[in-house]
């Protein structure tokens, strides 16, 4: 690893903290307050604004995130609640996996762990759609634990401001934290890179074109079934693409095919519609 001096780690550690008490970003999850007595914030809504922030602008997340733990206000609750209902109240954010990811890991933690999330980052990277990053992001924000959370943005503050090469992410991420301070310190590498670094140019792989995209007509269907109960196979592909011929119910089977296996629809008769 690339060595760099403590002196260096100290004047940036200060520089960005400096700014984040100037410059953070009031996010409704950034005000859930601490229950000393379980130690922690609650652990369920730190992953939902996880879940919701990926890939997704912020702007768009926040009153999306604010109505879901209305309705959802624990594991409990979405544990419990109906799949056309979950995806009713994540309508609008695009990659409706998360979702039932988020019910399917509210399931397991409300009958595996009897409501409390486990707090070590091998058990939290079993449960459905959480991967490294989430897994530290919940042990961070949620349980205070001293570890290092690396997002888009903190790589990229890295790679700006060290010039690392990118197998080396993660190990200096773990040398530039300030222990006892993990929760401010990778708040504010994430506002800073989203504020200060936003211009700067990385190599960071772009999204692929959403329009006609595979995932654009998944979330079609989904969103129709969400508009109408029970919907006859045969109208489908019409009803979602205006192109839509004949020559397209190969690849229009192996969608739904796709979307019932991963648990979102099912097929009866010749009609498909929303698992309950």
């Amino acid at each position: 690893m690339q060595m760099i001096s403590r002196k260096k780690i100290t004047s940036f550690q200060k520089h960005i903290l400096d700014w984040y008490s100037v410059h953070k970003r009031d996010l409704p999850w950034r005000e859930l307050p601490f229950d000393t007595v379980k130690g922690a914030r609650d652990p369920y809504k730190i992953l939902v604004s996880e879940i919701m922030s990926q890939q997704t602008q912020l702007s768009r997340v926040i009153p999306k995130y604010e109505a879901w733990v209305k309705k959802f206000p624990s594991t409990e609750h979405l544990a419990q609640a109906k799949t056309a209902e979950v995806l009713h109240y994540w309508n609008g954010l695009g990659y409706n996996r998360r979702a039932l990811h988020l019910k399917k890991t509210a399931e397991i933690i409300a009958a595996k762990y009897h409501g409390e999330f486990p707090r070590s980052e091998k058990e939290l990277m079993i449960l459905p759609g959480i991967g490294k990053y989430t897994a530290r992001a919940i042990l961070c924000f949620a349980f205070d634990q001293q570890v290092a959370v690396v997002d888009t943005n903190v790589r990229k503050v890295i790679l700006t401001q060290f010039a690392v090469p990118e197998k080396e992410i993660a190990e200096i991420a773990d040398a530039l934290l300030p222990q006892g301070s993990a929760y401010n310190w990778n708040q504010a590498l994430m506002d800073y890179a989203a504020s200060v670094l936003k211009k700067e140019k990385i190599s960071i792989p772009k999204q692929s074109q959403f329009i006609g995209s595979h995932r654009y007509y998944r979330g079609q269907v989904l969103k129709l079934l969400l508009q109408k109960r029970k919907v006859p196979v045969d109208d489908v592909g019409f009803l979602i693409k205006k192109d839509y011929t004949d020559k397209d119910k190969k690849w229009l089977l192996k969608l739904l095919e796709e979307l019932e296996k991963e648990g979102f629809i099912i097929a009866n008769h010749n009609l498909i519609e929303l698992v309950a």
